[in-house]
């Protein structure tokens, strides 16, 4: 019954995207009017924040890492407001800085406070840690493949990082290496969406990441059991 449910909400995804398709196709002048005034807003913003000079990149920074503390919040704006001012090189290195910072917070409060969690984050991350009971893999290897899991937040594995008592050398090794992969596919993206040389391309860009996230939204249970490899009925889970 799952699997057929899968099937149907599968094909109405199809169905939807075709229909989007044909509507886009039949209007396409309102999409090139829009896309121009996206384009605007982008250049008001860009020229405002580099208005600002270290300021805006110092600003930016302290936001994402109040929202990486908080999800609820979403930093993909923030991230992409980076990218789209100050290119991609530039703007990856930032966003990276600005979640190595606030990984290090999440380290130093777990050695002295518990960091302060919702019942929400707290139930994910008691989740987080019966998949590593459960999996197959190295607790490194589990962690660096977790940001790659769709809809796992970066606070929720740093925070079972920290929990798992590994030094802090490996746990500063993991978490900067971890949130990369993420985040140049983020901010690349979001940099041909919002900056676009033409409204094909930042419309057929946008078109595949909503088809990705719809897709992984379905098969969400299935991805994570990929990535996290548990062990098999009969396997011996504490490995003795």
């Amino acid at each position: 019954m799952k699997h057929k449910k899968e099937k149907i909400l599968l094909i109405l995804t199809i169905c939807a995207f075709l229909a989007l398709i044909i509507f886009s196709l039949c209007q396409w002048e309102t999409i090139v009017y829009l896309f121009k005034q996206m384009v605007a807003g982008v250049s008001v913003v860009k020229e405002y924040v580099l208005s600002l000079g270290i300021v805006g990149v110092l600003a930016i920074s302290l936001l994402i890492i109040v929202g990486f503390f908080f999800p609820i919040i979403s930093s993909i704006p923030l991230q992409l407001t980076s990218a789209v001012c100050y290119g991609l090189p530039f703007g990856i290195l930032h966003v990276l800085a600005s979640v190595v910072i606030a990984s290090q917070l999440v380290f130093l409060c777990n050695r002295s406070i518990r960091v302060f969690q919702s019942p929400r984050q707290r139930k994910k991350r008691l989740q987080m840690e019966e998949k590593i009971r459960t999996s197959r893999r190295k607790i490194e290897v589990f962690l660096l493949l977790a940001y790659l899991a769709p809809f796992v937040p970066f606070l929720i594995i740093h925070t079972v990082a920290a929990d798992s008592g590994m030094s802090w050398k490996k746990y500063s090794l993991i978490t900067l290496i971890g949130p990369i992969p993420d985040i140049v596919i983020t901010l690349w993206l979001g940099q041909k969406i919002t900056t676009g040389t033409s409204p094909v391309v930042s419309y057929a860009t946008l078109l595949f990441v909503v088809i990705c996230v719809v897709l992984s939204i379905i098969y969400k249970d299935k991805l994570i059991d990929l990535i996290f490899k548990p062990k098999a009925e009969g396997d011996n889970i504490h490995g003795e």
